[in-house]
């Protein structure tokens, strides 16, 4: 922490940065100093003088930098003495745990009573810095009598007691969560950050960063999640300020299989018991196809899985006469499904007993047999 002391009314453009984050600064102004804080002292050789300080506020907030003025004043030189020389302004920051930074100013020479003589400082707190603490200012210096100069160490005069707080971090919406269709475009995340010192930003897909920037107050930030394949996504957003503070946000986007998967409707069938080869045929499409379910009359016959615009061919071999419904049912990975059924009419011909033909030729067997028996019996 570096400073330099100035008599009134002059003009300084010196600029150094030092240790402890502290600019050494002299002002291109003229000073206006009023005190806020004073301590009235006798020296060794009875001079009256005065230290004071001078700063805006006692709330600080971290990472924003603070001004404070440290000045002396010699009210009146004691019996003999003609000035004060080899001059150190001191400064010490304490907050009782033994954080500390303690500093000093060198001066020449004071040899006038009422010139004010002040020494700019230059403090930013950092995350180091504690939440409170307290400002002590001392001096030291040589009073010229000639000869055998007194010595004056005036030791430390607490002078403000000092809060330290973060600053707001950056203010940032909150969007819904996003479905859409897989194959949607226009798909996109939109956030609003606000802050007086907007810096970066960084948007992570899955914890892994896929976009970065510099965003500004009020201006929306916006990134586009059209294209994912179906799935559950993750987008977070982080903020950032000027002083290293941050904001986040996250999005969820549920990117969906809203189609059912596409069936034909094969005609209805009809045919004799005595015919084979006969088959049911359906043709299924989807993006994600999964597995079918056949059925018969209600009845699960077969199932299995499928794939892309699969031909699913299934046997009518070895039905036995009569009416037959048959449904398929193909699903997706997504759940979602199409059903189709096929009527198949099978025509009995030789288990089914109902041929005419057949019956009258088996009709005159039988009665040509009784006719035969009832002959040999009565002959």
């Amino acid at each position: 922490m570096k400073g330099n002391l100035k008599k009134l009314k002059f003009f300084y453009v010196v600029f150094i940065v030092l240790s402890f984050g502290i600019l050494f600064q002299t002002p291109m102004f003229e000073s206006t100093y009023a005190a806020l804080y004073t301590s009235n002292k006798i020296s060794s050789g009875g001079s009256d003088y005065t230290l004071y300080l001078d700063l805006d506020t006692t709330s600080w907030i971290r990472e924003e930098t603070y001004y404070l003025y440290e000045g002396i004043t010699v009210n009146s030189f004691g019996s003999g003495i003609l000035d004060f020389h080899e001059i150190n302004l001191w400064m010490k920051f304490d907050d009782g745990n033994g954080f500390e930074i303690i500093d000093l100013t060198p001066w020449g020479t004071i040899d006038t009573e009422g010139e004010y003589y002040e020494y700019l400082w230059n403090f930013t707190p950092d995350e180091g810095t504690p939440n409170s603490f307290s400002i002590y200012i001392g001096s030291t210096f040589y009073e010229d009598v000639g000869l055998g100069d007194p010595f004056t160490d005036d030791g430390w005069t607490k002078v403000a007691d000092i809060s330290v707080s973060d600053p707001a971090p950056p203010s940032i919406s909150h969007p819904s969560d996003i479905y859409y269709e897989e194959g949607e475009t226009g798909q996109e995340i939109s956030w609003t950050a606000t802050h007086a010192t907007p810096d970066d930003y960084f948007i992570y897909q899955d914890d892994v960063e896929v976009d970065t920037g510099f965003w500004s107050s009020g201006v929306p930030i916006t990134y586009d999640v059209s294209g994912l394949p179906i799935g559950d996504y993750e987008f977070e957003i982080e903020v950032w300020d000027d002083y290293i503070h941050w904001n986040t946000d996250t999005v969820y986007v549920y990117v969906q299989d809203l189609t059912a998967p596409i069936i034909n409707s094969p005609i209805d069938i009809s045919f004799e018991d005595t015919v084979t080869g006969k088959f049911v045929e359906w043709i299924a499409s989807d993006d994600y196809p999964d597995n079918y379910q056949l059925t018969r009359n209600t009845e699960l016959v077969e199932s299995g899985t499928w794939n892309v615009d699969t031909q699913l061919r299934f046997s009518l071999d070895n039905l036995e006469g009569g009416t037959y419904t048959y449904c398929l049912t193909v699903y997706d990975e997504s759940g979602l499904y199409s059903t189709d059924c096929v009527e198949v009419t099978v025509i009995g011909t030789t288990k089914s007993g109902n041929n005419p033909i057949l019956t009258t030729i088996i009709s005159i067997v039988t009665l040509l047999s009784l006719a035969s028996i009832f002959r040999r019996k009565y002959n």
